[in-house]
Protein backbone atom coordinates (compact mmCIF):
# COMPACT_ATOMS: atom_id res chain seq x y z
CA UNK A 1 0.00 0.00 0.00
CA UNK A 2 1.46 3.36 -1.27
CA UNK A 3 2.62 5.86 1.65
CA UNK A 4 1.53 9.52 1.09
CA UNK A 5 4.60 10.04 -0.05
CA UNK A 6 4.02 8.37 -3.15
CA UNK A 7 0.70 9.10 -4.20
CA UNK A 8 1.98 12.34 -6.42
CA UNK A 9 4.53 9.68 -8.14
CA UNK A 10 1.52 7.27 -8.81
CA UNK A 11 -0.50 10.31 -9.86
CA UNK A 12 1.55 11.24 -12.24
CA UNK A 13 2.53 7.43 -13.65
CA UNK A 14 -1.20 7.58 -14.18
CA UNK A 15 -1.66 10.72 -15.71
CA UNK A 16 1.66 9.54 -18.07
CA UNK A 17 -0.71 6.10 -18.84
CA UNK A 18 -4.04 8.50 -19.73
CA UNK A 19 -6.34 7.61 -17.39
CA UNK A 20 -7.34 10.93 -16.69
CA UNK A 21 -9.38 12.78 -19.34
CA UNK A 22 -11.54 15.69 -19.74
CA UNK A 23 -14.97 15.65 -18.54
CA UNK A 24 -17.65 17.71 -19.40
CA UNK A 25 -19.72 19.48 -16.44
CA UNK A 26 -23.68 19.95 -15.76
CA UNK A 27 -24.47 20.95 -12.37
CA UNK A 28 -28.08 19.65 -13.09
CA UNK A 29 -27.10 15.94 -13.82
CA UNK A 30 -24.60 16.08 -11.00
CA UNK A 31 -27.73 16.73 -8.41
CA UNK A 32 -29.55 14.20 -10.12
CA UNK A 33 -26.51 11.44 -9.59
CA UNK A 34 -26.00 13.00 -5.95
CA UNK A 35 -29.41 12.11 -5.27
CA UNK A 36 -29.30 8.48 -6.50
CA UNK A 37 -26.15 8.10 -4.63
CA UNK A 38 -27.24 10.12 -1.29
CA UNK A 39 -30.61 7.51 -1.30
CA UNK A 40 -28.06 4.37 -1.67
CA UNK A 41 -26.07 5.44 1.07
CA UNK A 42 -29.37 5.42 3.09
CA UNK A 43 -30.53 2.17 1.47
CA UNK A 44 -26.84 0.65 3.29
CA UNK A 45 -27.16 2.50 6.39
CA UNK A 46 -30.44 1.15 6.94
CA UNK A 47 -29.15 -3.05 6.10
CA UNK A 48 -26.56 -2.27 8.84
CA UNK A 49 -29.63 -2.52 11.31
CA UNK A 50 -30.87 -6.16 10.35
CA UNK A 51 -30.66 -8.70 12.89
CA UNK A 52 -27.70 -10.76 10.49
CA UNK A 53 -26.63 -8.32 7.96
CA UNK A 54 -24.37 -9.29 5.01
CA UNK A 55 -21.16 -7.28 5.37
CA UNK A 56 -20.36 -7.66 2.19
CA UNK A 57 -23.03 -6.25 0.49
CA UNK A 58 -23.44 -2.94 2.97
CA UNK A 59 -19.36 -2.75 2.01
CA UNK A 60 -19.94 -3.03 -1.62
CA UNK A 61 -23.09 -0.37 -1.39
CA UNK A 62 -20.82 2.02 0.69
CA UNK A 63 -17.65 1.34 -1.74
CA UNK A 64 -19.32 2.54 -4.34
CA UNK A 65 -20.80 5.60 -2.87
CA UNK A 66 -17.64 6.90 -1.90
CA UNK A 67 -16.48 5.86 -5.62
CA UNK A 68 -19.13 8.04 -7.28
CA UNK A 69 -19.26 11.13 -4.86
CA UNK A 70 -15.42 11.11 -6.01
CA UNK A 71 -16.86 10.98 -9.50
CA UNK A 72 -18.27 13.75 -8.83
CA UNK A 73 -15.74 15.70 -7.32
CA UNK A 74 -13.47 15.11 -10.22
CA UNK A 75 -16.56 16.26 -12.20
CA UNK A 76 -16.16 19.60 -10.02
CA UNK A 77 -12.97 19.80 -12.14
CA UNK A 78 -13.92 19.10 -15.63
CA UNK A 79 -11.83 15.59 -15.06
CA UNK A 80 -12.83 12.03 -15.16
CA UNK A 81 -10.99 8.84 -14.80
CA UNK A 82 -12.50 4.76 -15.06
CA UNK A 83 -9.42 3.80 -12.78
CA UNK A 84 -10.97 3.36 -9.10
CA UNK A 85 -7.14 3.80 -7.44
CA UNK A 86 -6.85 6.95 -9.77
CA UNK A 87 -10.36 8.45 -8.93
CA UNK A 88 -9.23 8.36 -5.43
CA UNK A 89 -5.83 10.15 -6.14
CA UNK A 90 -7.43 12.42 -7.97
CA UNK A 91 -9.81 13.39 -4.90
CA UNK A 92 -6.70 13.09 -2.13
CA UNK A 93 -4.24 15.35 -4.46
CA UNK A 94 -6.72 18.22 -5.73
CA UNK A 95 -8.62 18.64 -2.78
CA UNK A 96 -6.45 19.02 -0.08
CA UNK A 97 -8.62 21.23 2.23
CA UNK A 98 -10.50 17.52 2.95
CA UNK A 99 -7.36 16.21 4.62
CA UNK A 100 -8.04 12.74 3.52
CA UNK A 101 -5.91 9.82 4.53
CA UNK A 102 -4.56 8.43 1.32
CA UNK A 103 -3.70 5.09 3.34
CA UNK A 104 -7.63 4.58 4.21
CA UNK A 105 -8.50 5.18 0.43
CA UNK A 106 -5.98 2.96 -0.89
CA UNK A 107 -6.93 0.59 1.67
CA UNK A 108 -10.78 0.86 0.96
CA UNK A 109 -9.91 0.13 -2.55
CA UNK A 110 -7.22 -2.41 -2.02
CA UNK A 111 -10.07 -4.58 0.19
CA UNK A 112 -13.12 -4.01 -2.78
CA UNK A 113 -10.54 -5.63 -5.14
CA UNK A 114 -9.54 -8.43 -2.89
CA UNK A 115 -13.61 -8.92 -2.65
CA UNK A 116 -14.83 -8.59 -6.36
CA UNK A 117 -10.92 -10.76 -7.93
CA UNK A 118 -10.17 -13.29 -4.98
CA UNK A 119 -13.45 -14.12 -3.52
CA UNK A 120 -12.31 -11.93 0.21
CA UNK A 121 -15.63 -12.09 2.39
CA UNK A 122 -16.46 -8.98 4.16
CA UNK A 123 -16.59 -9.57 7.92
CA UNK A 124 -17.79 -7.78 10.69
CA UNK A 125 -14.45 -6.73 12.02
CA UNK A 126 -13.59 -5.91 8.71
CA UNK A 127 -16.77 -3.56 8.52
CA UNK A 128 -15.87 -1.97 11.63
CA UNK A 129 -12.44 -1.20 11.07
CA UNK A 130 -13.54 0.94 8.03
CA UNK A 131 -17.17 2.42 9.13
CA UNK A 132 -16.34 5.28 11.12
CA UNK A 133 -14.02 6.75 8.65
CA UNK A 134 -16.04 5.82 5.76
CA UNK A 135 -19.07 7.54 6.69
CA UNK A 136 -17.35 10.09 7.78
CA UNK A 137 -15.89 10.33 4.33
CA UNK A 138 -18.90 10.44 2.21
CA UNK A 139 -20.35 13.07 4.53
CA UNK A 140 -17.25 15.14 3.38
CA UNK A 141 -17.84 14.50 0.19
CA UNK A 142 -21.40 15.29 0.24
CA UNK A 143 -20.85 18.19 1.95
CA UNK A 144 -18.07 19.05 -0.53
CA UNK A 145 -20.44 18.62 -3.52
CA UNK A 146 -23.18 20.73 -2.49
CA UNK A 147 -21.00 23.57 -1.82
CA UNK A 148 -19.30 23.24 -5.17
CA UNK A 149 -22.52 23.26 -7.18
CA UNK A 150 -23.66 26.04 -5.56
CA UNK A 151 -20.60 27.92 -6.60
Amino acid sequence: MPKESEAKELYRQLAREGVYEEAHFDPVEMKKVVQMVEEDYAFGKRLRELPKPNWRVIFNIHYDVLRELCDQLMRLKRQKCNNHQGVFLFVFLHFPDLELDWPFLEKVRTVRNQNKYKGLDISLKMWKEIELKLDLYIATFQKELNSGVKR
